[in-house]
């Protein structure tokens, strides 16, 4: 009983002391895909999160309301069946290639820079300088 005790607490302090290290903080394919979640469940504080600093300051409230467009869009075409993704990193810098297939069978393709801040992954407008 004491050696099970042990191995849960010795479990417990790893996974903190590799969260507190970053190791599980998403990707930039995560960040693009819980983008699009975010908008179609209509969470647009949480979508404008996800966009850097630089961007939420450029663009401050118009980021709000064009988000809440594609909210209807999304909406429009059934939801998001799935979310195919392709990430190219170089340093502090990615691109991810994505395909978005909504539920009305329409996709939709791109691709999304984004940079990394403090750590967290963060979407750009534009390309990457």
């Amino acid at each position: 009983m004491k050696l099970t005790s042990l191995r849960a607490t010795v479990l417990v302090m790893m996974m903190a002391l590799l969260a507190s290290c970053g190791l599980f903080k998403p990707g930039p394919s995560k960040v693009v895909k819980n983008f699009y979640h975010d908008v179609e469940a209509g969470k647009i504080e949480e979508a404008t999160k996800l966009f850097s600093a630089q961007v939420q300051q450029t663009f401050g409230s118009k980021l709000s309301t064009v988000m809440s467009s594609q909210t209807r869009k999304i909406e429009q075409k059934g939801g998001i069946k799935s979310i195919d993704t392709k990430e190219n990193i170089t340093g502090d810098l990615a691109k991810v290639e994505y395909t978005v297939t909504y539920k009305d069978g329409s996709t939709e393709q791109g691709s999304i820079d984004l940079i990394k801040e403090k750590g967290d992954w963060k979407i750009q407008l534009g390309p990457n300088k």
